[in-house]
């Protein structure tokens, strides 16, 4: 992914900022909170400080750059949007892994939803449970 490009794409000031928090994001296969974020940031941006990433996290959520994940443990994680669009996560509540799944089932939901009058405009979908090696490692 070219982080230069996607930025210019959604009309955002290419900074070095920026540009250090996706390289982070794009190099882990997990997702982070902002001050594991920020420590990975500081490796190669030593002069910034932990207000610089949390309002540049804030900006590429606006834009649509990253996912959002809200533990039911609490806080805020944070992903590099895939490219192929929006999907969903099942949450581990024993180690906290997140697993991106591809099937939305909104366009079921909003169908019943439509029936009753309701217009959604956004929705966001967590599941929560126990991944295979908390399974095994017993509860």
């Amino acid at each position: 992914m070219d982080v230069e490009k996607l930025l210019k794409e959604q009309q955002l000031k290419v900074t070095p900022q920026r540009k250090a928090i996706i390289k982070v994001l794009q190099n882990t296969n997990t997702v982070l909170n902002a001050q594991e974020i920020f420590a990975e940031v500081i490796k190669t941006q030593p002069s910034i400080n932990f207000s610089t990433v949390y309002r540049n996290l804030d900006v590429l959520l606006t834009k649509g750059i990253l996912c959002r994940i809200t533990p039911e443990s609490g806080g805020v994680l944070y992903e590099l949007r895939r490219e192929e669009g929006h999907h969903h996560h099942v949450i581990c509540k024993k180690c906290g892994a997140s697993i991106p799944l591809d099937y939305c089932p909104m366009e079921d939901i909003k169908k019943e939803l439509c029936k009753r009058g309701f217009t959604p405009t956004d929705h966001r979908f967590e599941i929560y449970g126990y991944c295979d090696r908390c399974n095994k490692g017993g509860l």
